[in-house]
């Protein structure tokens, strides 16, 4: 027996303090064999959630799409000068000739403005009564249509026939009564012009002339 044995032997409270030791160094080293054994814990991710990243991208602006604005220049005429208004005339009579069974009246026109202006094609006649009834009379155009142009304090012409009696190809028909007054308007115009006379058509028919520059020939 070695010495150090000898005196745990021969000393029982230090043989109670190393078996003190003893125990509390086993149940020491259990303590680490079982902490060894033990399967590791993940650790919680720290990464912090991404935000959601915001468009940057604006749209584009909408855009009308451009519209072409019409037209409205009028449009002269092929000539370039405008057609005559009522307003612009002054009418007169201007002599008559007479035929067998018919008579013819000539009317002039003229420009009472201060530009040129242009007849063209027929006038618009009319026979009206005292109160201003219109007399049932045809109206029949006479010659080739031409447009004539008139200067400020231009004149021109037309011609009216009337027929005085009853003609063969009329049938006998009676005359109208007699018109207090013949009604013109220029072509292309409104309103009208008018002569007084006792204007009287036999056979409901009357002949209208195209316009023509200058003076008629009876004036």
């Amino acid at each position: 027996m070695t010495t150090t044995t000898a005196h745990l032997t021969r000393n029982p409270a230090a043989r109670r303090r190393t078996g003190g030791r003893l125990a509390a160094l086993a149940a020491g080293a259990t303590a680490l064999a079982l902490t060894a054994c033990a399967p590791a814990r993940e650790a919680p991710s720290a990464t912090a959630p991404t935000a959601p990243t915001a468009s940057t991208t604006s749209p584009a602006p909408h855009t009308p799409p451009a519209t072409a604005r019409p037209t409205t220049s009028p449009t002269p005429p092929a000539s370039g000068t405008p057609d005559c208004r009522t307003a612009d005339l002054a009418l007169a009579s201007a002599g008559s000739s007479g035929h067998a069974g018919s008579g013819t009246a000539y009317l002039a026109l003229a420009n009472r403005s201060g530009r040129p202006c242009a007849l063209a094609g027929f006038p618009t006649v009319r026979l009206v009564d005292a109160t201003g009834r219109a007399l049932p009379v045809r109206v029949r155009q006479h010659l080739a249509a031409h447009r004539v142009v008139l200067a400020p304090g231009g004149t021109a012409w037309t011609a009216v026939t009337l027929s005085h009696v009853p003609r063969a190809d009329d049938e006998g028909a009676p005359c109208e009564p007699p018109a207090a007054a013949l009604r013109l308007t220029p072509p292309g115009g409104t309103g009208y012009l008018a002569v007084e006379g006792a204007w009287r058509a036999c056979g409901g028919t009357v002949e209208v002339d195209s316009f023509t520059a200058g003076r008629p020939p009876a004036a």
